[in-house]
């Protein structure tokens, strides 16, 4: 089979690009040896914030990301549980009030949407602890459920004829002079004049036998489910503390790192997270990371420690050194195009990336941001 594009990997950044492609008028075919959804996307709790944001690429990037998402439930269906219920950012202490205060007016600053308030933040968030001392509030920030999102986008692109290849191994990417094939296990082969790596942690299994690499490492992360209760939760609620361990890129392999972050859920459960570490390819859950995470959200809304843990779960997420995604060919012949390094905001910048990715192959534009973005920054 011969198509335009071939897209690996059906997380939220492959099931976003494959749409792109395929709206910009590409034929399109898309595989993945696990299934639909099967890695970080399947293990995450679908922030999609400009809160957590310092400034910069990536706050531009979350911004225009954030329409898009209104736009893709606007023009698609909202099958995703796509909500733009905001985001409440937590201070506690006299410090920690002042540097959001900050935060908030750097944001003003650049154009976004949100306010410091500091008296009155029972009217967003009426659980919040009575060491509360200003909060910053952010009403664009939305949550979605991810691999509900992957699906509605393989539905979409199945009805419109677009192929998709599960459970089987691809054992080989090989350039050539006009295309890239892709073969599999069983011997079969696509052939394609771009081939798209959306396989986040897992990019350098492929790249490597080509002499290829990106520096994406597994940065492991902990979320709790909690049960049905009477807390109520309006809004994404985090520690300002979580917007450090989001943007921190020491790549200490010795650390667990942890901070609040709260969620409600449609079916009424509330998501607790989260913790950051290095631990290799390791997804098993640690009782103790879970207990520290329990208690960061505690700390802030007290009333979660009458609510009882049902399970809880670990995911991968793509890091990258400079904290930026990495988005750009790399292969001499500009054919094989990477997409990872989102770390924690890969939901969040899954249609931004889709739109980025489309531009770089179906209009052959350079985008804005590849000096930024693009994997060569790390070879020069």
């Amino acid at each position: 089979m011969a198509v335009d594009c071939i897209v690996i990997g059906t997380g939220i950044i492959g099931s976003f690009t494959a749409l792109a492609l395929h709206e910009r008028g590409l034929s399109v075919a898309v595989a993945d040896r696990g299934g639909l959804a099967p890695g970080t996307s399947r293990s995450s709790d679908g922030n999609l914030l400009s809160s957590d944001k310092s400034g910069g690429v990536m706050l531009t990037l979350s911004e225009r990301s954030l329409v898009l998402w209104s736009d893709f439930a606007a023009r698609h269906g909202n099958h995703c549980e796509y909500d733009p219920k905001g985001s409440t950012v937590v201070a506690r202490g006299a410090d920690q009030a002042e540097a959001l205060a900050e935060h908030v007016a750097g944001h003003q600053t650049a154009g976004v949407t949100c306010e410091f308030v500091d008296a009155g933040w029972e009217r967003y968030e009426p659980h919040l602890g009575p060491d509360t001392s200003a909060i910053g509030h952010w009403p664009r920030d939305a949550q979605v459920q991810p691999m509900l999102a992957c699906y509605q986008i393989a539905r979409s692109l199945s009805e419109a004829n677009v192929p998709y290849r599960f459970y089987d191994e691809i054992t080989a990417l090989e350039p050539g002079a006009d295309a890239v094939t892709v073969r599999f296990a069983n011997g079969d082969t696509w052939s394609a004049g771009h081939v798209v790596l959306a396989t986040g942690v897992w990019s350098n299994e492929l790249l490597e036998p080509l002499g290829l690499s990106v520096p994406v490492r597994p940065r492991k992360g902990h979320i709790c489910v909690l049960e049905r209760g009477d807390v109520e939760v309006n809004s994404k609620i985090a520690d300002f503390g979580y917007n450090a361990t989001a943007e921190d890129t020491s790549g200490d392999d010795a650390a667990v790192q942890t901070a609040a972050i709260i969620e409600s859920t449609r079916s009424g459960t509330i998501l607790c997270g989260s913790s950051r570490e290095f631990a290799g390819f390791d997804r098993s859950v640690s009782t103790d990371t879970l207990r520290r995470v329990m208690a960061d959200c505690i700390g802030i809304v007290p009333d979660l420690a009458r609510l009882r843990v049902l399970r809880a779960y670990a995911g991968l997420r793509p890091f990258s050194p400079d904290g930026l995604p990495i988005i750009g060919p790399v292969d001499p012949d500009g054919r094989i195009v990477v997409a990872t390094g989102h770390e924690g905001a890969g939901h969040g910048l899954a249609p931004v990336t889709g739109e980025l990715v489309a531009d770089l192959i179906a209009a052959s534009v350079t985008h804005p941001y590849d000096g930024a973005l693009h994997p060569e920054r790390f070879t020069v």
